[in-house]
């Protein structure tokens, strides 16, 4: 019986895996997600893995790690000016999804469709991600470390943490992040 199951199939490591993972991070003291988040989490990872295999799966971890990372950066003054994440940086589906739709929309797209389109699809589900952390980046050192928050639109200052403000810390961050990820991507292919 087992003898016939193919181990190199990347559904079956995608599977393995993603449960191995968030079963250690679901027993971790410090929980990244909520309940309802592992469970979407594991779906996202297999999905990934499963198209993408390690190069896909690479960079929607280094997402997840370091936009989670950064959620804690400053989390006292965040907390105490009531600007950090609710359920204390736990994220939740609704989290998941606005980071990892769009590219999990590409990553699946790209199973039906042949050359050009699949590696134009691929394009997109990097952009999503290094998009996605850019944006993840800048707004949490912003909200920590930014002097001065400017309204993108209309560029009148705001407090830190308003919706749509910018500082010049938060977007040298997200500027940083983007090399980061490129490097990553760089590394990968």
């Amino acid at each position: 019986m087992f003898a016939s199951i193919e181990l190199s199939n990347p559904w079956l490591i995608a599977v393995g895996l993603n449960t191995v993972l968030l079963a250690i991070a679901f027993l971790a003291p410090k929980k990244l997600l909520t309940p309802a988040g592992y469970i979407h989490a594991w779906f996202l990872g297999v999905t990934i893995w499963g198209i993408l295999v390690w190069k896909g799966y690479a960079i929607v971890m280094f997402y997840f790690l370091v936009g989670s990372g950064l959620t804690f950066v400053g989390m006292a003054q965040k907390e105490a000016e009531g600007i950090a994440e609710a359920r204390s940086g736990a994220r939740g589906p609704g989290n998941l999804w606005s980071s990892a739709l769009t590219g999990t929309i590409c990553a699946v797209t790209s199973l039906f469709v042949g050359e050009p389109w699949r590696e134009l699809l691929v394009v997109g589900f990097v952009a999503s991600f290094t998009t996605k952390l850019s944006d993840t980046t800048a707004t949490e050192i912003g909200k920590a470390y930014g002097k001065s928050t400017f309204l993108i639109t209309s560029l009148k200052p705001v407090p830190r943490g308003t919706e749509g403000a910018i500082s010049l810390e938060g977007t040298l961050a997200g500027i940083a992040a983007s090399i980061a990820i490129a490097f990553l991507l760089g590394e990968l292919v």
